[in-house]
């Protein structure tokens, strides 16, 4: 019993030295929301309404049947300002509010400047859309919507058309071909062409759910969102920088999966409203993240990146791909002294860099919108990225046909490299504290500045 009360008063004194050590607020190192000299500040419902007017203006202005050049003389000022809005103004309020604004302007500009001017251009096909195949495209992030039996049909005589185009092409290149024969049968029912795949034409799910059967990934979501960045508030931002490599590379993967539990979350939030509402049974081949792989068990930056771009990879493809691969072909690889092994290297090389190219400007203006920082880590730490992704599937398609690595190694593999080549993308995030860009919104960082502030400990 004496042993105890000896040691009784050195518990306390530990514990009272504890808690003299915790800080008297969070985050540590609170992430800057001052804007800069040529920013305005506004409040964030004011900053997200005029998100609303150009953003949503220019996906309604869609289902108007104007002439296309109307069109984009009509559609060029709500373009411009909602590229412009993220840089102009700025809201003081919450620097995760701010970032979310950035990234939500960034991607619908992408998408309407593919629609309204990338598209037209490449395919010929006007910016105006049926309130069927609108209801689609605003869907299309979330949710494969199924498609009618008309729009089937259309799509379905729509690749048609293009690959009887294609061989039309390649006959006329080629004098002495014989020239195939045409037929009468309708573009409807003729078999050629690539159709749409059962996932996007049909709801494919042979076990839907109810949604309360989903809703515990929801709660793990929505826990892992509040505790990660409660946790990463205590790290003092000098300290961060000052971290050796092992110990931010621990810091940067907290970073990483609480933007890949902040994007599950909003993804299964929608997909629970919606089947709430309307009373449907959740198809897990509908929803876009519902069945998405983990990017942490990749084998090769390609599938790192391939399992990373699940949610808007469509925009990639549409705005950054094929109008590459389109230019190539058209004015590089389509002439005939070009010799078909260079030109097959240029058709995989191009596109995909310029995908990533498209990728680290992106995040260029998201960065420059948010904290005003130097230009180029983005840009570098993604062109870097795509030469990585470039190689890993040349070695897989050739050495990897003939050796068989454990797919252990290389998922060790592909996050050394991961962590080895972030450290450009995160500077930036780093120097401003970024990590606490969502710390304002943890119901655990609230809980403890309100004890603290009223003295519980």
């Amino acid at each position: 019993m004496e042993a105890y009360r000896s040691l009784a008063p050195h518990l306390i004194l530990k514990y009272n030295h504890f808690f003299d050590t915790l800080p008297a607020s969070l985050p540590v190192s609170p992430c800057p929301t001052s804007p800069s000299s040529y920013q305005i500040p506004i409040p964030a419902p004011i900053y997200f309404s005029l998100f609303f007017i150009f953003g949503g203006g220019l996906y309604l202005f869609l289902l108007v049947p104007f002439a296309l050049r109307t069109k984009q003389l009509l559609a060029a000022p709500l373009v411009a300002g909602l590229f412009l809005l993220p840089l102009v103004l700025a809201t003081p309020d919450s620097p995760g509010l701010q970032i979310l604004h950035l990234s939500a302007c960034g991607c619908v500009l992408m998408r309407t400047v593919d629609l309204y001017y990338v598209t037209p251009w490449r395919t010929g096909k006007e910016p105006t859309l049926n309130f069927e195949d609108w209801w689609v495209e605003a869907w299309k992030p979330f949710r494969k919507v199924p498609l009618t039996q008309t729009q089937l049909e259309r799509q379905e005589a729509r690749t048609s058309i293009q690959v009887r185009e294609k061989n039309k092409d390649v006959t006329e290149d080629k004098p002495n071909a014989t020239t195939p024969t045409q037929d009468s049968t309708p573009l409807h029912q003729k078999p050629s062409g690539k159709f749409v795949t059962p996932a996007e034409s049909q709801r494919t799910d042979p076990n839907p759910l109810h949604w309360s059967a989903y809703l515990p990934r929801w709660i793990f979501y929505a826990m892992l969102m509040d505790i990660v960045p409660f946790c990463l508030s205590f790290l003092p931002k000098e300290r961060v920088l000052s971290l050796s490599w092992l110990p931010r590379s621990l810091v940067t993967i907290a970073v990483s999966a609480s933007i890949i539990y902040y994007i599950s979350l909003v993804n299964y939030t929608l997909m629970i409203l919606w089947a709430t509402i309307t009373g449907d049974l959740v198809r897990n081949t509908e929803w876009t993240l519902v069945r998405h792989y983990f990017p942490g068990f990749a084998t090769s930056p390609a599938e790192f990146w391939r399992q990373w771009h699940h949610l808007f990879q469509y925009i990639w493809v549409d705005l950054g791909f094929k109008p590459t691969h389109y230019l190539l072909c058209k004015y590089v690889t389509g002439r005939k002294e070009m010799p078909k092994g260079v030109a097959q290297a240029l058709e995989m090389i191009v596109p995909v860099m310029g995908v990533f190219l498209m990728s680290g400007l992106m995040h260029e203006y998201m960065i420059v919108g948010m904290w005003h920082e130097q230009f180029g880590y983005m840009t570098a730490f993604f062109l870097i990225h795509g030469v990585a992704t470039i190689l890993s599937k040349v070695l897989q398609q050739s050495v990897g046909q003939r050796v068989q690595v454990p797919r252990v190694v290389l998922i060790a593999m592909t996050w050394v490299f991961n962590l080895t080549t972030v450290g450009l993308f995160m500077t930036p995030v780093y120097r401003n504290a970024g990590y606490n860009l969502a710390a304002n919104h943890s119901v655990l960082l609230h809980a403890y500045n309100f004890l603290r502030a009223n003295e519980v400990f």
